[in-house]
């Protein structure tokens, strides 16, 4: 070990690779180690919240926090850049980054390396859904989205002809699963009481529409899921096409097998794949045909190189008594976070390594305004309880004193204000 200790190089920065830095740095003061965080954002983004966001319940800043205010942030050094390639055997990534308009090109080693990039919207070839519709995995994507409505509610009220209005103001969701859902219950509140009082020529003329490839939504989740969410969306204006593909989108048209649907606002909600990310190996990497995911053994390890941990959307993570992959939640992330950080401590200091076995703790589903689903250790919660343990478990969660105490006093104000409806 050199005078300044191993190197441990960490990309990403989501729920595993910012867990994983966080289980590290607890060990900083014990062994010499050094750590490097690399990732193409500064901010950590809490992105189970990025839909109040898009919908005015929380300003950006309520849901991020500066990776270089974390603790002792990156004993070594943080940089921002996108890492493009990993060689495995030389035990180096290549980051590509841009400062002050120059583009530069840094070749980092590493002793240790935890990738856990995250993953990206997955179109699956849909012709024309990245050019003409609207994804919600980043902050900017949020932001987009607010301002879009906005600026779409203003256009509409200079037309004249009802129909036109109509399509304008028409919302089409692809993707029934919890992102598609979420946003689907939250846009509905959001045209009939903020949008609605502030364009009120417009009110009640917005339509929003999910389509759904499968029966039912959510359907990773038990059944129950989808009958209540089905009920309350229902109830809220929103109509669900089940059974139903996309087969092109263009400009404000959505293309179903037999029919077409006129939407301004066309929202990407239907699946995710892993972010690229070029491997070089002599030894043989095994992935997942069709998500792409890297498989890992029980300790998160690359089967061929052990000192290289993959975790997160990225990997591939099968767990022991069923033989299938964990999900790619949020829950498992923080979890596989931790055990990565410690498995690497464990690596240096020559301890045995521990499994990763995480038991789903529950999932929440929220639907707008007083309404939510929730299931937590085997017990299950609607309404006005649920919507409360949505939103005291995300307080809870969310990384840093001043973002948890943001969206606490700004979910406290919309009992008395209405949401905002200013462009960001």
């Amino acid at each position: 070990m050199n005078e300044k200790g191993k190197h441990v190089v960490i990309l990403g920065s989501g729920f595993a690779s910012v867990f994983a830095y966080r289980q590290l740095e607890k060990y900083c003061d014990q062994v010499a180690f050094r750590i490097t965080l690399i990732s193409l954002s500064d901010q950590f983004l809490f992105v189970p919240l990025a839909h109040e966001v898009a919908t005015g319940s929380l300003m950006p800043n309520s849901i991020t926090q500066s990776l270089r205010t974390l603790p002792h942030c990156a004993r070594h050094r943080f940089v921002m850049g996108k890492a493009c390639s990993v060689d495995l055997d030389e035990q180096t990534v290549r980051v590509e980054r841009a400062i002050l308009g120059k583009n530069e090109t840094l070749d980092i080693p590493y002793d240790y390396l935890i990738s856990a990039i995250g993953s990206t919207t997955n179109f699956f070839n849909t012709p024309g859904a990245a050019s003409h519709a609207m994804t919600l995995k980043t902050l900017a994507d949020a932001k987009k989205i607010k301002n879009h409505l906005i600026d779409t509610y203003t256009y509409a009220e200079t037309l004249t002809n009802a129909e036109d209005r109509h399509k304008a103001l028409s919302v089409v969701i692809v993707g029934g699963g919890p992102t598609g859902v979420e946003l689907a219950g939250e846009l509905a509140d959001y045209c009939s009481d903020e949008l609605g009082h502030a364009f009120p020529e417009l009110a009640g003329l917005a339509s929003i529409t999910i389509i759904q490839g499968a029966p039912r939504l959510v359907p990773q989740m038990d059944h129950w899921f989808h009958d209540e969410a089905h009920v309350i969306l229902k109830r809220k204006g929103v109509e669900v096409r089940y059974d139903a593909r996309v087969t092109k989108i263009e400009k404000d048209i959505v293309y179903l097998s037999d029919e077409k649907i006129h939407a301004r606002t066309i929202l990407w909600t239907a699946g995710v794949c892993v972010c690229p990310l070029e491997l070089h190996a002599k030894q043989p990497l095994h992935f997942e045909e069709r998500s792409g995911r890297i498989k890992v053994n029980a300790m998160l390890q690359t089967e061929s190189y052990k000192n290289a941990f993959s975790l997160g959307d990225q990997a591939w993570v099968e767990e022991k008594e069923t033989g299938q992959p964990y999900p790619m939640r949020a829950q498992f992330a923080v979890r596989q976070g931790i055990v990565a950080g410690e498995n690497v401590y464990r690596s240096i200091t020559g301890r045995h390594l521990q499994d990763f076995h995480w038991k789903d703790q529950g999932f929440i589903l929220s639907l707008g305004k007083g309404g939510a689903l929730a299931e937590l250790y085997g017990v299950r919660f609607s309404g006005v309880i649920a919507w409360w343990i949505y939103r005291f478990a995300y307080v809870t969660k969310l990384i840093g004193i001043h973002a948890k105490l943001r969206t606490a006093l700004e979910w406290f104000m919309d009992f008395f204000a209405p949401r905002d409806v200013s462009r960001l």
